[in-house]
């Protein structure tokens, strides 16, 4: 997914192996309300419309995936999956973070006595970094998320040639970073 001052589109590999591409204007309210680009509330705006980006492009990326083998067209998907699969989906997604990634860490901080000191946060952090690398070490374990991983830094590599004003060519594109100063994994961790 990549998102421009005025658009964003989605690619997504299909069932069948093939690339099909969805892209979308981006209606800010931000650009009709001046109260909204204030210095925080334009973080705090800006903050949830990438998040519902982001949820829209998981959206589009889960009905493709959804779909059967051999029944695809050039458009859009056909199969939705309903709205209320799709919250359930991203609840249990949040709420399995949030006790792999919140709870645990401080669970397992208390049972040490270690309690009400500065000791505590840095053990906690230790934990929740531990954790954390341990979980992406596991889930790049599977294939179709190994592959996830590698189209994200082509995606870096894509959009750090762009801005360079370079073509867009396997050649070129391969030469730059993997790393993007606005990436929007970066800036959740």
């Amino acid at each position: 997914m990549m998102r421009g001052p005025g658009n964003w589109a989605v690619a997504v590999r299909t069932p069948s192996g093939d690339i099909a591409q969805v892209s979308r204007t981006i209606d800010s309210q931000m650009a009709r309300h001046r109260a909204l680009r204030l210095p925080i509330v334009r973080g705090i705006m800006a903050l949830g419309e990438s998040l519902a980006i982001g949820f829209r492009a998981l959206a589009i990326s889960a009905n493709y995936a959804a779909q059967e083998p051999g029944k695809e067209g050039d458009e859009e998907v056909s199969t939705e999956l309903s709205r209320g699969a799709l919250i359930f989906a991203f609840a249990v997604a949040i709420g399995f973070a949030v006790m792999l990634f919140k709870v645990t860490p401080g669970l397992l901080t208390e049972l040490l006595p270690i309690k009400g000191t500065g000791w505590f946060v840095i053990v906690e952090g230790l934990i929740r970094v531990s954790i954390f690398v341990a979980y992406l070490s596991l889930i790049s374990l599977l294939p179709d998320l190994r592959r996830v991983f590698q189209y994200h830094a082509a995606e870096h590599k894509a959009i750090n040639a762009y801005e360079a004003g370079e073509a867009l060519e396997p050649e070129v594109v391969q030469r730059h970073s993997l790393i993007h100063p606005r990436c929007g994994t970066a800036f959740m961790l």
